[in-house]
């Protein structure tokens, strides 16, 4: 599981996202980091292997320019630097789309022969893939030559093909989506909408808050800075844009499986259920995920991440917040990781 963090609005959107994954990183992420920007046509990106402090002491992350961005803090599950988010395409040296994603195939996992069908399809049109890696990694899809690409890579070139073919950043984001679907959310920044975050959701969490100034999205609500308002989830099956004073909506026109809702009576259990998960000892955010998703009943895919996130921060007075600095992805650097436990 990742983090992300995106903003639209009339500030200088690289420090809110700093700020905003500051506040969120140690949920899920603190591996591998990288933030884009859009400013006066043109793509700015930044990433690496390491935490959110290792992308500000070694890049110039933190100045990237522009008011519109996103902002990535990657999960421990391989690759070197090129394996961190976003993931970007490019005419020349100038990057023209960046993408940035949370979740996996999971329960699409009896799909996976078709990401390596479509991965080699992009290759056979030309399409450049950034990850490649010569080893193979476990639960990544693979070229015709049997290397391996991460498979959000993957889905930024599918994104770029559909937007090649005519569909606006928005429409190619959920095309994608529905063709090639995992337990995912995503972010996308494009030269064809540069005045927009296209935003594709099937069940992973992406929130959104209002200011004065412009619109936040992150992972959590716990990112937000203290004058967001309306905080509210993002639709299930749905993608859309989001400007830096409203969000648009579009429904999958065919989606790919069926979520669970989130009904008062699962929310009650889940609480119910993290509340005893915590209750001796300060539990990791992973963990708490797993306590709640035992409220759902059997279902094609459900929301856990989104309802443990809402959860939490629903809770947030009732709850102590601790971190811990553990092993990075590579030795010599480091990752924080979150944990809760109720006030004593």
């Amino acid at each position: 599981m990742c983090n992300i963090a995106g903003y639209a609005g009339k500030l200088d959107a690289a420090p809110i996202l700093i700020e905003m994954m500051r506040r969120e990183e140690g949920f899920a992420g603190g591996y591998y980091s990288g933030l884009a920007t859009i400013s006066e046509g043109r793509l700015h990106h930044r990433k690496l292997t390491g935490n959110l402090s290792d992308l500000l002491a070694k890049t110039d992350a933190a100045a990237l320019p522009g008011s519109i961005g996103i902002i990535h803090s990657r999960s421990k599950s391989g690759g070197d630097d090129s394996f961190a988010h976003p993931f970007c395409t490019f005419n020349g040296d100038e990057a023209t789309l960046a993408y940035v994603a949370n979740g996996g195939a999971n329960f699409f996992t009896s799909r996976f022969d078709e990401c390596t069908e479509i991965a080699a399809s992009l290759h056979n049109d030309g399409y450049s893939f950034t990850s490649v890696q010569d080893e193979e990694i476990e639960c990544y899809p693979k070229l015709p030559d049997g290397r391996t690409v991460h498979m959000s890579d993957l889905m930024a070139q599918l994104i770029a093909r559909y937007i090649d073919n005519g569909s606006s950043p928005d429409d190619a984001i959920n095309s994608a989506y529905c063709e090639m679907p995992g337990e995912i959310v995503g972010l996308l920044l494009s030269l064809k909408a540069p005045d927009s975050i296209a935003w594709s959701r099937i069940n992973m969490p992406m929130f959104a808050g209002f200011a004065p100034h412009g619109i936040y999205l992150a992972s959590t609500p716990h990112a937000f800075p203290d004058d967001a308002t309306d905080i509210r989830l993002l639709p299930a099956m749905c993608g859309g844009e989001v400007f830096a004073d409203r969000i648009t909506e579009k429904p999958y026109a065919a989606p790919p499986c069926r979520i669970a809702p989130i009904t008062d009576e699962i929310y009650a259990e889940a609480k119910k259920r993290l509340l005893e998960h915590i209750s001796d000892s300060p539990k990791n955010m992973i963990t708490g995920i797993e306590a709640v998703k035992a409220a759902f009943p059997e279902c094609d895919i459900i929301p856990r991440d989104a309802l443990y996130y809402q959860l939490v921060f629903d809770m947030k007075d009732e709850l102590e917040f601790s971190e811990l600095m553990l092993e990075g992805a590579f030795p010599g650097l480091l990752a924080p990781k979150k944990y809760i436990q109720p006030k004593r």
